[in-house]
């Protein structure tokens, strides 16, 4: 197998738990109570920019899987 394909196949599995990793944290900072020491409008603030930052990386992640799982740019290597 080309090592070249094998690390981007890594990289892409890494952003895949990294999509989960920004949601949960988005989530944790808009309805966890250990940060009710931080103003309501920054948590929200901070917990949104996660959530939409997951959203985000959740659309490219799932172009990357297309390319480096189903295509065959490396067929002819």
């Amino acid at each position: 197998m080309n090592t070249n394909r094998l690390y981007n196949q890594f990289m892409v599995l890494f952003g895949s738990i990294m999509t989960v990793f920004y949601f949960g944290i988005g989530l944790y900072f808009i309805f966890s109570g250990n940060v009710s020491h931080i103003d309501k409008f920054i948590r929200y603030l901070v917990g949104g920019t996660f959530i939409f930052y997951g959203i985000y990386r959740l659309f490219r992640t799932i172009i990357k899987i297309k390319e480096e799982f189903f295509s065959d740019k490396y067929d002819s290597m």
